[in-house]
């Protein structure tokens, strides 16, 4: 695809679409198929984390969701209320949600702690179907598009994680949160948050704990289409978890995201 900022090279070209609408203020239960990129890792039966799918094989979350689980990994797709077998609205309702494990991860190599390099991919034991509640978001792989990420003020981001005071929220959240400078973030965090980082929140519009490995993105124009594109991770929660967060910066990792998924998508 082709914008004027120059050619969007995407993982899957088939990408980010979804009947959601980009006019949400705070925190809100995520429409049936509004957000079918959305994965839910869970293990031993117990939801740990989030991500998002990439392509057929592949979905992208944080490398600190693996830190300490050596557990066999399952990965549900199609999910909106976690609490339901089938998922409706008024209208309809969306084929059960489909189970995969991970039969491979991949962490970055110089991952420590959430502080740095704090990204992952997995692979899925079989091809993903796409379908009106499955679907890629889209990725971007040229990093020129770094300055028009750092222009964007309001990101979405979406996840079960905790609302209010409780641990998760079994039914899917959305959020639309404000991007903050790195400068302001840095006196936060006490650490150096630089451009592979993304800072974004505040005490109306936040993430939780639950919310890592998710998706943060915004809807962009690329060539005739308007798409969902993923650009940051959740990674860094402030504690208490109110106020700023600092995101995995998608576009830092790039390269690192094609190499993965091309030398392992037939392994």
């Amino acid at each position: 695809m082709r914008d004027s900022i120059g050619l969007a090279y995407l993982l899957d070209n088939k990408c980010g679409v979804s009947k959601y609408t980009y006019r949400i203020t705070g925190g809100i239960n995520a429409d049936l198929n509004a957000v079918p990129w959305m994965a839910y890792f869970h293990a031993k039966g117990t939801f740990f984390c989030g991500g998002s799918l990439v392509n057929h094989w592949f979905v992208l979350t944080a490398a600190h969701c693996f830190k300490h689980n050596d557990a066999t990994i399952y990965v549900r797709l199609g999910e909106n209320d976690a609490s339901r077998l089938y998922d409706c609205d008024e209208y309809e309702c969306a084929p059960q949600h489909s189970e995969y494990w991970v039969v491979k991860k991949f962490t970055y190599p110089y991952f420590k702690t959430a502080r740095y390099y704090d990204i992952a991919l997995v692979k899925l034991n079989q091809n993903v179907v796409y379908s009106k509640s499955i679907q890629p978001i889209c990725v971007i792989l040229d990093r020129r598009w770094q300055g028009y990420v750092d222009s964007i003020q309001n990101f979405m981001v979406t996840g079960w994680g905790a609302k209010d005071y409780t641990e998760k929220s079994e039914r899917l959240q959305l959020a639309k949160v404000p991007q903050v400078d790195r400068w302001t973030c840095r006196s936060r965090f006490g650490y150096n948050v630089d451009r592979t980082h993304i800072c974004a929140g505040d005490g109306s519009h936040y993430v939780g704990k639950g919310d890592s490995g998710g998706p943060l993105g915004a809807m962009v124009n690329i060539g005739q289409y308007r798409v969902f594109v993923q650009f940051g991770i959740v990674s860094h929660l402030r504690q208490p978890f109110f106020g700023v967060s600092v995101f995995t910066n998608v576009l830092s990792y790039s390269s690192w995201i094609n190499h993965t998924i091309v030398n392992n998508n037939n392994s």
